[in-house]
């Protein structure tokens, strides 16, 4: 076996880009373009006549989902924190969030001044459970937070029946699930409501963005001046000149508007999304069959429920000392170093994470004292620390390119492997 490239040896893959991320061609930049030359770049300036980007993308990412209603809104960040706040989640308040996750869903329930209760999750999906929900539920629960993680979906049937029994709303957190479906539905209908970030690496992207969806139409009229500081659309359109915006003021709201610009970009992305998916379920169909060949490697698992998934970050679990005692991190060292694509091991659960520091802002202090701490991060996360243990991941733009990208990632973990097995 010929020495490891993170050691100085000649990796597995030289000289072959992989597919970049974002994708763009002549029909994005004509959209983009457009935009820039109406000078119209927000929804808070006189319309030009045209129904504003913002808000047709909007429309046609509801009907995507299937969803009778969706606001847009800056980011991902925004859609967590007017989705609380239309559920009238406040001061007092628990709500229920998996420890397996990015900070944003814990951040958003700080600043609307609730307490953040993070649970376990399920070890080989990430995800929560109703079992996990439970061990967090109090008579102060108000809402749960599911995150659909990395590329799989959360038992919606389970959750959905404890969400109702314990008479709390639903928030379903798609920012990495944007078009997967559970029984014939898209994820983030199941809920309340649910959110969508359209960051940069996202697989729908305009850089910055999101937006919830919601069958609500109470709710629906909150997120408008929720996020557009109490103003929404009237029905119909705005002539030249007129604001498309109107003040209603039955709620107090702040300015998470998506830009004209963010917006240009997504109307042209989002008919790409089922194409792309299309093409990263064949290549990632391929590079499991392939890893079961090699053995000691599995795919993160996927409900069979789940009729469709959005592959965000692809997760690879591996077994126990398949690699020594080599931690997950290194191994995605060596990984790098043969490929010359990212590779990394899940992020820490939030309990131990160093961006979860409530104490570090006096506005969440009274929240983050001994007592709210304790309540917030007292439960066993065993399942989550297994998941991080076991689990590989790498970029969905990985998965856009062909049969010997697959070739090139199973000789490389082959490679890797083999060393540390010799060792």
């Amino acid at each position: 076996m010929s020495a490891l490239a993170v050691s100085g040896g000649t990796p597995v893959r030289q000289g072959r880009p992989w597919p970049a991320w974002p994708q763009y061609d002549g029909a994005t930049e004509q959209e983009l373009i457009a935009a820039l030359r109406s000078r119209r770049w927000a929804i808070s300036w006189p319309s030009d006549g045209e129904r504003a980007r913002e808000r047709r993308f909007a429309e046609e990412f509801a009907r995507y989902n299937g969803a009778p209603y969706c606001v847009s809104v800056d980011h991902g960040s925004s859609a967590l924190l007017v989705a609380l706040e239309a559920l009238n989640i406040g001061p007092g308040d628990e709500v229920i969030v998996p420890a397996m996750t990015w900070v944003a869903p814990v951040t958003a329930v700080l600043r609307v001044g609730a307490l953040p209760v993070l649970v376990d999750s399920d070890p080989r999906t990430g995800c929560i459970t109703p079992d996990t929900i439970r061990a967090g539920l109090s008579d102060r629960t108000r809402a749960v937070i599911l995150v659909h993680l990395a590329c799989t979906v959360a038992d919606l049937d389970g959750i959905t029946a404890l969400t109702r029994e314990a008479g709390v709303p639903l928030v379903e957190d798609c920012a990495q699930a944007h078009g997967a479906r559970w029984r014939g539905r898209a994820v983030g209908t199941y809920g309340d409501v649910g959110v969508f970030s359209f960051q940069n690496g996202k697989v729908l992207t305009g850089g910055e963005g999101g937006a919830v969806i919601t069958s609500d139409e109470g709710i629906y009229r909150r997120v408008q001046q929720l996020r557009a500081d109490s103003r929404w659309y009237p029905e119909g359109g705005s002539a030249a000149g007129e604001m498309e915006l109107v003040e209603a003021g039955e709620i107090m709201g702040a300015n998470y508007c998506m830009s004209e610009l963010s917006a240009a970009v997504l109307i042209d992305q989002l008919p790409r999304l089922d194409a792309q998916h299309q093409h990263r379920e064949k290549i990632a169909g391929e590079l499991e069959r392939r890893l079961a060949e090699l053995g000691g490697f599995a795919p993160v698992p996927l409900p069979e429920e789940a009729d469709a998934r959005s592959i965000y970050e692809y997760g690879i679990q591996v077994e126990p000392g398949t690699f020594g005692d080599v931690p997950l991190g290194r191994v995605a060292e060596a990984l790098i170093a043969e490929l010359g694509m990212t590779w990394y091991p899940a992020d820490a659960p939030l309990h131990r994470s160093i961006m979860l520091r409530p104490e570090t802002k006096r506005r969440f202090a009274a929240l983050w004292d001994d007592h709210g701490r304790d309540r917030a991060l007292g439960r066993d996360y065993s399942g989550a620390e297994r998941y991080c243990d076991t689990t590989l991941l790498f970029h969905h733009s990985a998965l856009l390119g062909d049969a010997s990208d697959v070739d090139d990632i199973v000789r490389a973990l082959d490679k890797v492997r083999t060393h540390h097995a010799e060792l």
